[in-house]
């Protein structure tokens, strides 16, 4: 018996580095075989094309293996449930699937759009999904299988400089784009006492003028960015205003949370986020009701209480930076599907 583990490129972006993610762990650790897929326009192939496509990517799959697939691979939903009856036909293959994200909670698909990922996902024999209220959700809305596994956590497997200590400032930063995505809390930050830091040029951010916004500069590469924030010390927000995504963030787990623990500065969440409970419990940041609460949270705080929790939040990123959330999920994902 093998076990294979689905990758991708081709993609850029949050999606495609946790999916490659995710694969490096699973090869270089537990030694699962790749299962390479390119994205791509889905709507070029030929019938004939993507069925030469999918037998070239499993031509290593034998009966009685086991399958991760991570979901969605963004080629159109048609690909992925095309990859899955390919699949379908080997003897005694045990198929998990590795949510990553739900397309159209993420956008307005309408409930059939919904409906037919929860039919693809019932063709596996365990799924892993971000969080228990994930979980609870797609098993209302139609899920039947029966082996979950919450994930929890993103990893962000890095290293950083163990000789800079975030240091207290009454700062916030927002790592995302700020400059083609018009983001009305960003725009319109009002708070004097208390700095947003934004990740982009302040000559492209004319509407910062007269703000307290700071700026951090755009960075392409991971290592930088977490050099940054951890050398302007301060807190991390995970936040958003648009009402369909506040709603999607009760459910995904975030992979810009797990970038500022990495880079070693507690965080600021909505109560409503779907780890605001491990934030809580292990004293990683704050949660809060509105960005109000957390202007004056963090004026409020005190040194001593901030270094705590740079302790705290250190002590934590270990499991992060060394990808330990991604390997025991894969392990007991491989162990229940097999042993329970």
């Amino acid at each position: 018996m093998k076990i294979h583990i689905t990758n991708i490129y081709g993609l850029g972006g949050t999606a495609g580095k946790a999916i490659q993610a995710v694969a490096s762990i699973a090869k270089n650790r537990l030694q699962y075989n790749e299962l390479g897929v390119y994205h791509y326009p889905f709507g070029s192939d030929s019938l004939e094309m993507l069925r030469t496509r999918l037998d070239g990517i499993i031509a290593s799959v034998g009966h009685g293996d086991i399958v991760i697939f991570q979901s969605p691979t963004w080629n159109d939903i048609r690909f992925d449930e095309a990859f899955v009856r390919s699949l379908n036909a080997y003897r005694d293959l045990k198929k998990i699937f590795f949510i990553h994200d739900v397309p159209p909670l993420m956008f307005e698909y309408g409930q059939s759009g919904l409906n037919r990922y929860i039919t693809l996902y019932n063709q596996s024999d365990l799924i892993i999904v971000p969080s228990q209220a994930m979980a609870d959700f797609l098993c209302v809305n139609g899920l039947t299988v029966k082996k979950i596994v919450i994930q929890q956590m993103w990893d962000f497997p890095s290293t950083i400089d163990k000789t800079i200590m975030p240091e207290f400032q009454k700062k916030i930063h927002f790592a995302a784009n700020v400059t083609s995505i018009e983001r009305p809390f960003v725009r319109n930050w009002e708070y004097d006492t208390v700095q947003l830091s934004v990740t982009a040029k302040e000559e492209e951010c004319g509407w910062a003028r007269g703000k307290n916004v700071g700026f951090l500069g755009w960075f392409h590469n991971d290592s930088l960015l977490l050099h940054s924030l951890r050398k302007n010390g301060g807190f991390g927000l995970v936040w958003h205003d648009d009402p369909w995504w506040v709603e999607y963030m009760k459910l995904n787990a975030s992979y810009k949370l797990s970038t500022y623990l990495a880079a070693g500065i507690p965080v600021v969440v909505s109560n409503s986020k779907a780890e605001k409970d491990i934030i809580i419990r292990k004293n990683l940041g704050l949660a809060v009701d509105s960005l109000d609460e957390a202007v004056a949270k963090v004026e409020a705080m005190g040194e001593e209480t901030y270094h705590q929790m740079v302790r705290d939040v250190e002590a934590f990123a270990v499991l992060i930076r060394k990808g330990y959330f991604t390997e025991k999920l894969l392990t007991d994902s491989v162990f229940q599907l097999l042993y329970d």
